[in-house]
């Protein structure tokens, strides 16, 4: 059987692993447009500011690839499947390449905003290695100082914590009322913030950019808010979050909405193609998380080799990362549903940035958010499972 994957990110990768890991036959075959191996996005503000070199941030080599028998065709686009003939088109050799069973793993794209003044140079996103290495170009070429990150998740805050080594002043503005709104509560992202400015990040919540604003070199000056105030910076980065690419899906005649649509097996409309990853539509929703991206890769595997795996039934929010130099654990999802009982479990200490809360309902571990030093394990092992309250108490100030 010939498999091939399009998209060699954390999905594409998960999913070529898993079937080699249960079968040393199959045919297995990457399609990157990328010219580099896989390598975590997580690690690319690092990349950008000189801390990484490309050769530390790439995570396998080619004789990895070789050992376990996975071709990869790097700087490869696919821009046709023909689904009645079981084949794709790529575009740089105008080749066809045969498939047995296909998984699109396109993952996706950075959203930007129409903001105004589209020609205005100096207004990035960071996606990629190719996008890290523009963005530094010009920070050195036009002697940037002031720099303004639109969007306070994950990848804005991790970029705005490492430009600070490039001596630049950083400010974060985040639309929503607080910083990572899908991941922390009011209370714990206030204390998230408290701590970022001590580190001289600038963080402006419930503040959203109506302009942005440019010179007569047709380079960025600033930006006009929807409050009527105007800022002056020297390089935008757009970080407010990701676009499933569903675009060879949707030329490809399967559903989509939002996302490339998916059973619980993670097949798409057409059962011989699967889709895995960020560009995934399951029950209406979006994942674009890794975990997600892990779980639905290693089950779309198992479904391909009829290992009969359990249905996915979606994935328990699951962060676990140094931001900005601070430990965040967040665990499932807080339950706002007031009819139910439920119990939260916390321990706050503001001035060493501690924030841990448990919240518990029926005796199970419904969430946990657990913000600076601290053992995360057993909260991890326990999600979702019934407790003892004085064991999680204790747990909770360890």
């Amino acid at each position: 059987m010939k498999i091939v994957i399009i998209g060699n990110g954390i999905a594409g990768q998960t999913i070529a692993e898993e079937i080699r890991k249960h079968n040393s036959n199959h045919e297995i075959a990457i399609i990157s447009k990328e010219p580099y191996h896989y390598y975590s996005r997580i690690f690319l503000p690092s990349f950008l500011i000189g801390e990484k070199s490309l050769d530390k941030l790439i995570l396998h080599s080619d004789e990895w690839y070789k050992k376990r028998n996975i071709a990869v065709k790097l700087n490869k686009q696919i821009d046709q499947i023909d689904r009645v003939n079981k084949k794709l088109h790529v575009i740089e050799d105008d080749t066809w390449l045969n498939y047995d069973k296909l998984v699109i793993a396109t993952g996706s794209n950075a959203r930007k905003l129409p903001f105004g003044n589209p020609e205005v140079n100096g207004v990035f996103t960071l996606r990629n290695v190719a996008d890290a290495d523009i963005i530094r170009k010009y920070i050195d070429e036009n002697n940037v100082k002031k720099v303004l990150i639109m969007g306070g998740g994950l990848l804005g805050i991790e970029l705005g914590f490492h430009l600070r080594d490039l001596q630049l002043n950083i400010t974060i503005c985040e639309i929503a009322p607080y910083l990572l709104p899908r991941q922390l509560d009011r209370g714990t992202s206030k204390l998230l913030q408290k701590y970022l400015e001590s580190k001289n990040l600038e963080i402006l919540c419930d503040v959203a950019v109506e302009k942005i604003l440019g010179n007569e070199n047709r380079k960025v000056s600033g930006v006009k808010l929807k409050n009527g105030m105007e800022r002056k910076f020297d390089l935008i980065l757009q970080q407010m979050g990701i676009i499933p690419e569903i675009s060879l899906a949707q030329k490809s005649k399967l559903q989509t909405e939002r996302g490339i649509v998916v059973n619980e097996y993670l097949q798409t409309s057409d059962p011989d193609i699967y889709a895995v990853g960020d560009c995934v539509q399951f029950n209406g929703k979006i994942w674009g998380i890794i975990p997600a991206s892990r779980e639905q890769s290693k089950l779309a595997a198992e479904h391909i080799l009829e290992l009969n795996p359990e249905p996915y039934q979606g994935t328990f929010w699951n962060t676990r990362l140094k931001i900005a130099g601070i430990k965040l654990t967040c665990l499932g999802t807080p339950n706002e549903d007031e009819e139910k009982e439920t119990t939260l479990i916390e321990s706050v200490n503001e001035e060493k940035y501690i924030c841990r809360k448990v919240q518990i309902e029926n005796n199970q571990i419904k969430s946990a958010i657990l913000l600076g030093p601290g053992k995360d394990n057993f909260f991890v092992k326990n999600l979702g499972k019934k407790v003892d309250l004085d064991e999680v108490k204790r747990k909770v100030n360890e």
